[in-house]
């Protein structure tokens, strides 16, 4: 009864801390990515010395699809990165993201945008950001 006890015990402790450790690695972005809940975040980052304002979105779109845009601009001009995942691919970014958070914690806790920026994952960027047939980039145009 005792070794039942303490089996039973050793295996909550486990699942405990595996459910702990994977609640840890969410981050807001990454709960609202995994069921395309409707998020919003703005910051700011600083590429060879100049500043980059970033806004970034996530909602529900057509044909069942999640949309995800980075816009990035300076002063007037801007670049937006549009992006329409299925339930796969999100559930194929989401796990990214949690890796990404664990492995870069200080840079995300220093600088928020980067929880959500996607272009920053390297495994995300190389798999769908590249892929015309899932996302586009449209720029401002110049009068």
């Amino acid at each position: 009864m005792k070794k039942l006890y303490k089996s039973s015990l050793l295996l909550l402790l486990i699942a405990f801390l595996t459910t702990s450790d994977f609640a840890f690695c969410q981050t807001d972005f990454s709960k609202a990515l995994k069921t395309c809940e409707e998020y919003s975040q703005s910051g700011s980052a600083e590429y060879k010395n100049e500043t980059f304002n970033i806004t970034i979105t996530l909602k529900k779109a057509k044909g069942n699809t999640c949309q995800y845009k980075e816009k990035i601009y300076q002063g007037k001009d801007y670049e937006t990165l549009v992006c329409n995942f299925s339930q796969d691919q999100l559930d194929f970014m989401t796990g990214s993201m949690e890796r990404f958070y664990k492995e870069f914690p200080k840079q995300i806790a220093k600088n928020k945008i980067f929880e959500a920026k996607l272009t920053s994952n390297g495994e995300i960027f190389q798999k769908y950001l590249i892929n015309p047939k899932v996302c586009t980039i449209e720029q401002s145009k110049r009068k």
